[in-house]
């Protein structure tokens, strides 16, 4: 889970060029390195996930989109390349003018799309029609309310609400993913190499002087100074946390994975007292009350948040947080991976039957059964 300093550049943003941000893992551990080994299999349960529909066409999820469903739509590319969205029953949702293109997964109820006429970008609502125009030569998904928009390659850019009114105007342009939570975005100095956040209002409130900085979670943020230390901030922009790890994850739950100068992995409170000692290869943010560890073998286990195991090491390689009660678990080889689902008591829900996996949300989960096709699940 060690951090890595990471440039922010507008390249994040839609242009012609388009990246709008990276596609989710298709498992949520952030470790690496993992081997697992049981002594006894996990056994099916009589709770099981179900497919709703038919299989549907599904290449690989799309760069501008986590394998999720987000308000009732899920992002998909079809055989022939191209882009739309299904409901949660597996049928296309809508059909857009052939003009516009799917761009990002649905937030606070719209969508970009691109018009491939102009080449300009807007938004759509859950029922695809056009909320916003295609009048913009950059944009950003909207996070807390607002997305970036630039309307030319000139101006600065500015935020709008879902409605499509302008709230702010930029005086000054800025090199950030306009991402924001706790109503900042983390911004990037292209003269010092530094990061600092950026508020809604269109001002650096916390100062470029970090080497590395992330989004806020539960009102703290992980920042790495030039010693390479990371340490915690609140969103005044005050050191809550002093900066004395050698990595450090997000807060959840109240507790948030932090590694020693030993490379020891343990947990820390918001007070920063260590709450689960230092004793893992690597530890992931806690989920739904359990977290994912390694040990020095790189087996993986969960533990709760007494740091007692609540999932002993399992047979899986792969392993991610829980999502609305299920997790996705796998085995990767070099030459394969197979993925499957498993409950929070340990029980596989699923065979290890599929080439990728994402994670539940809004009570369903994308699972590809072939480099072309996908079902959608959802609990029976």
């Amino acid at each position: 889970m060690k951090n890595k300093k990471v440039s922010i550049t507008t390249a994040i943003l839609l242009t012609a060029a388009l990246t709008l941000g990276a596609s989710t893992s298709i498992y949520a551990s952030s470790a690496s390195k993992v081997v697992q080994a049981t002594s006894t299999d996990v056994k099916r349960t009589s709770a099981k996930l179900v497919a709703k529909g038919t299989k549907i066409q599904y290449t690989a999820v799309p760069t501008q989109s986590d394998g999720q469903s987000h308000d009732g739509r899920i992002l998909t590319s079809t055989n022939a390349g191209d882009m739309l969205f299904y409901d949660q029953d597996g049928k296309a949702a809508f059909t857009l003018a052939k003009n516009l293109v799917p761009v990002s997964d649905f937030h606070d109820q719209r969508a970009l799309v691109k018009d491939t006429t102009t080449q300009l970008y807007g938004y759509i609502n859950t029922k695809g029609k056009l909320a916003i125009p295609c009048s913009y030569v950059e944009a950003s998904s909207f996070s807390e309310g607002i997305a970036f928009v630039k309307k030319s390659k000139e101006d600065n850019g500015a935020f709008i609400a879902v409605s499509g009114k302008q709230v702010t105007t930029l005086e000054r342009a800025y090199d950030s993913d306009f991402q924001f939570s706790n109503g900042l975005a983390v911004a990037y100095s292209a003269n010092s190499g530094k990061m600092g956040y950026l508020n809604t209002g269109g001002d650096i409130i916390i100062p470029y002087k970090y080497d590395y900085a992330r989004a806020f979670s539960e009102k703290a943020a992980v920042v790495q100074d030039s010693k390479g230390k990371y340490g915690y901030i609140n969103p005044q922009g005050k050191v809550i946390i002093s900066l004395q790890y050698q990595g450090a994850g997000d807060f959840s739950e109240g507790l948030a994975p932090v590694q020693n100068s030993k490379g020891l992995w343990g947990y820390i409170n918001m007070k920063g007292k260590v709450v689960i000692p230092f004793q893992y290869a690597s530890a992931d943010s806690f989920s739904e009350g359990l977290a994912v560890v390694y040990n020095k073998q790189g087996k993986i286990g969960y533990i709760n948040k007494q740091g007692k195991m609540a999932i002993v090491y399992t047979k899986y390689n792969k392993a991610s947080g829980f999502n609305e009660g299920i997790a996705v678990v796998g085995v990767e080889t070099k030459t394969s991976h197979t993925f499957g689902y498993m409950d929070t008591k340990g029980r596989l829900l699923t065979p290890l039957q599929y080439k990728q996996a994402y994670p539940f949300n809004e009570g369903v989960a994308i699972a590809s059964t072939s480099d072309q096709a996908a079902v959608i699940l959802s609990k029976s």
